[in-house]
């Protein structure tokens, strides 16, 4: 684990693979969060409306020591995007936005339309009205 200054403001960009907390009415959230040359997830806490695996996010803040909960990115700027790999877009399927797709579903769906996934997460809630 490299060290980090914690008064410094740094730039985080990576993969949501586990949503720990978020509360809906207030934006707070949790998130695990797969950060290229950080060999653990990072843990992320912000605020941001709606969030969900598979998403990337771009995010500034500091690193904080929670006496609890260890090493922590305090996000001050936190923006969730829609996933655009292959991977991401099984993950972002997978964990729910869209009623009837779970896991399965997901993997099925990514390994049929891989060819056309880049804009298939933009179509796919117009086919299911």
């Amino acid at each position: 684990m490299s060290i980090h200054n914690q008064n410094v403001k740094e730039y985080l960009l990576g993969n949501i693979e586990r949503i720990t907390y978020h509360n809906t009415e207030n934006g707070f959230c949790v998130l695990r969060v797969k950060v290229k040359n950080h060999k653990d997830l990072v843990t992320v806490t912000g605020n941001v409306p709606s969030v969900s695996v598979g998403e990337y996010i771009k995010c500034s803040g500091i690193w904080y020591n929670d006496r609890n909960h260890g090493k922590q990115f305090k996000a001050d700027f936190l923006k969730a995007l829609p996933p655009d790999t292959l991977e991401g877009i099984e993950k972002y399927l997978g964990s729910g936005p869209i009623k009837g797709i779970g896991a399965h579903f997901a993997k099925k769906l990514v390994s049929a339309f891989d060819s056309c996934i880049s804009n298939f997460h933009r179509l796919l809630p117009y086919y299911l009205v």
